[in-house]
């Protein structure tokens, strides 16, 4: 067996060949033409860092070669909408290695090279729609691979809740039970938690939700021989009865590439106030072709259904149905009395999933259809995949659908059905026409869902949205024109500045064509919460502005190459980039062990307090780079003044996992009062801290 290890992991995007595989692992014979088996998964542990409206990943995953010969593996898996890839380690014989950016012709070339050398080789896709591929060999017979992902994500929000997904249901594909499994979440705000819940997971001995103060939440999931049926979800919810704003700022360390300006993430939440709901003419288009068979069909239909029981009297709709052909309900829209509403269910009733997928006239048909200035009018597209017959370029469906939306008066809302949507056409087709996209799968609850998505999209739009922050001397700003949000929704952008400290952040635009402007104070350089995924975060807008670019002109060279200086500086993937990793080559990053590993900082999500708020005894987890030489490692509990009550830990160390106990029984620490304090962790020249509250 080898004892050489070559890694490339490149990110491709490219059109979805079959999502429905997502999660599933397989095996077969190194260079054989055998059928692929089902690889077996054999540990799962994941530890996710929330704060406030970002999340950060770490999943750390071992799967099994239960064949007796050497393989090639492929593993297919998804992530959540718009998570970046921060990180990806692979373990070869007991080493741990961390791969760095190059471009991506580069790094494939150099994979199939050490490949045809028999060099363990680990390759791993976008396949489009933020699901990737993971191809590895050769793997010795009878023998484990361990492979661990970090990504980052803004997680969703609506009327006052965030919902994390953790794609738990995607192991459930191992031939057999996972050994071990486990998720453990900590969520922490500035503002107040009014609710954690884990929907589908109640409080058992195998998962816990502890909510440790209105500041701080803990859930965690574990289990043995375990076959995932469903997602973890944890839905935590806020109530803010004023404008909420708030933001997270990261300062760049000497190690970084990001330059000296600070990054930060700034997000309104205007209060709910404008709660009458607009009139509404509603169009709902249902794609009815062949492959909404099945399963799809019947959600499909349960959501018309739910939609026509959620109409009101004073709204006018109609419903469109289309395979190869396109089908009305009325040559108009009608009024929602009990008679039309009655003749549309059993027109629902009658659908069968037949023919083409004909997108592009059904949408003309909708556009075509009476909608007035006083009212909000709506489509909404419900489909399960990509146009097969009519118009078959996405683009050009997009553009005529843009074209007969004169002057963008009617709002179109796309629903994804099943696991196969493509989504990069539901949510550019959204954003062009003034709407969101939401996507049905079989862990939802459909009345729920629509229940929700009507009242959302019925709620008054806030317009010509705008953020100003004082003297904060922001620049680079993304995205550089926000969009309109329905009331109860969250305004957010990304930047950078010069110099933090207490600024007016105001967000100012219209609702009912009625101006508003609402202003908070909010800190800027907050040390507490220093979150690098703020930097990867502004770099994958910067990035996406870009390719936006690129789709529209063309791939000229000065925007490819500001592509792939952004992904390597910031260390996130793209189409023109690949993460590749080498022991042999010192260009590459190679075991952690190596003094590339020093340019990795240490990160809030790297610190765990437990129990926290601290009562009586502690423990502080640090998860820390390994380095080839020692650094002072210095770790304090500091007031909120900045001074420090008493050094815990003060001792050279090279990093690695490290675990200090404390007591508030020992000297100098005896008599602090209850209150908020930090722990702050000092590593050579870098510095991160976490909040800490004392409770007696």
């Amino acid at each position: 067996m080898t004892t050489r290890l070559s890694i490339c992991i490149a990110l491709l995007l490219a059109c979805v060949a079959n999502a429905t595989a997502s999660g599933v692992l397989f095996v077969r014979p190194l260079r054989s033409t055998a059928t692929y088996q089902s690889m077996l998964i054999k540990n799962y542990d994941a530890t996710v860092s929330i704060q406030d409206h970002i999340a950060t990943t770490h999943v750390d995953q071992t799967f099994t070669n239960t064949m007796n010969a050497q393989v090639e593996s492929t593993m297919l898996f998804p992530l959540p909408d718009g998570a970046v890839i921060t990180e990806m380690i692979y373990w070869f014989n007991g080493k741990r290695y961390v791969a760095s950016i190059r471009e991506k012709k580069e790094a494939q070339a150099a994979y199939d090279a050490n490949l045809r050398k028999y060099m363990d080789p680990a390759l791993l896709q976008e396949t489009g729609d933020n699901v990737f591929k993971l191809n590895i060999a050769p793997i010795e017979p009878l023998t484990d691979v361990r492979v661990e992902i970090t990504y980052t994500e803004i997680l969703p929000y609506s009327s006052g809740k965030l919902t994390y997904t953790h794609l738990l249901r995607t192991t459930g594909a191992s031939p057999q039970p996972l050994q071990r499994v486990s998720v453990r979440v900590e969520a922490r705000t500035q503002a107040a938690w009014t609710s954690c819940t884990t929907p589908g997971f109640e409080n058992s001995t195998a998962n816990q939700v502890v909510m440790e103060n209105e500041h701080l939440c803990r859930t965690t999931f574990g289990d043995e021989t375990y076959t995932a049926v469903r997602d973890y979800r944890v839905v935590l919810t806020q109530r803010h009865d004023a404008l909420d704003m708030g933001v997270l700022t990261y300062q760049p360390v000497p190690a970084d590439s990001f330059g000296v300006d600070g990054f930060f993430a700034a997000w309104a939440l205007p209060p709910d106030t404008e709660t009458a709901m607009l009139t509404r003419n509603i169009v709902f288009v249902a794609d009815v072709s062949s492959s909404m068979e099945g399963t799809r069909m019947q959600q499909l239909k349960l959501a018309l259904q739910t939609f026509l029981q959620n109409l009101r009297p004073s709204d006018n709709f109609n419903i469109i149905t289309f395979s190869t052909n396109v089908q009305r309900l009325a040559p108009d829209v009608i009024p929602a009395s009990a008679e039309n509403i009655a003749a549309a269910s059993s027109f629902v009733r009658e659908q069968t999933a037949l023919g083409l997928t004909n997108i592009s006239s059904a949408l003309d048909a909708a556009l075509h259809m009476s909608y007035q200035d006083s009212t909000a009018n709506i489509i909404v597209f419900l489909t399960d995949g990509l146009a097969s017959w009519g118009v078959l370029d996405e683009n050009a469906i997009i553009d005529s659908v843009v074209k007969n939306n004169v002057n963008a008066t009617v709002r179109m809302y796309p629903i994804g059905v099943g696991p196969e949507p493509s989504k990069s056409f539901l949510n550019r087709l959204a954003t062009r026409n003034g709407g969101f996209t939401t996507y049905i799968t079989q862990d939802d609850s459909i009345a729920v869902l629509v229940a929700d998505h009507l009242r959302r999209i019925s709620m008054p739009f806030m317009t010509s949205l705008k953020l100003a922050y004082g003297a904060l001397q922001a620049s680079d700003i993304l995205p550089k024109t926000l969009p309109d949000l329905t009331v109860g929704s969250r305004v957010m952008q990304f930047g950078r500045y010069l110099t933090g400290g207490l600024q007016p952040v105001t967000l100012t635009g219209k609702i009912r064509q009625k101006e508003f402007s609402l202003s908070k104070d909010v800190f800027f350089g907050d040390t507490a919460l220093n979150n690098r995924a703020v930097a990867r975060l502004w770099a994958r807008f910067k990035i996406n502005a870009l390719l936006d670019e690129i789709a529209t002109v063309g791939e000229r060279k000065e925007l490819v190459d500001a592509v792939i200086d952004l992904s390597k500086r910031f260390g996130i993937l793209t189409k023109y980039t690949a993460l590749y990793a080498d022991p042999n080559d010192p260009k590459n990053a190679t075991d952690v062990a190596d003094d590339n590993a020093e340019a990795r900082p240490i990160e809030a999500s790297s610190i765990q307090l437990t129990p926290n708020p601290v009562r009586d005894h502690a423990a502080i987890d640090l998860r820390l780079p390994l380095r080839t030489s020692a650094s002072t490692l210095k770790v304090s509990l500091v007031d909120g003044l900045g001074r420090i009550m008493m050094v815990l830990h003060d001792a050279p160390s090279y990093g690695g996992d490290v675990t200090i106990a404390w007591s508030l029984s020992e000297a100098g620490l005896a008599s602090l009062p209850n209150g908020l304090y930090y722990v702050v962790v000092q590593l050579g020249d870098q510095i991160v801290s976490v909040p800490c509250t004392i409770i007696r």
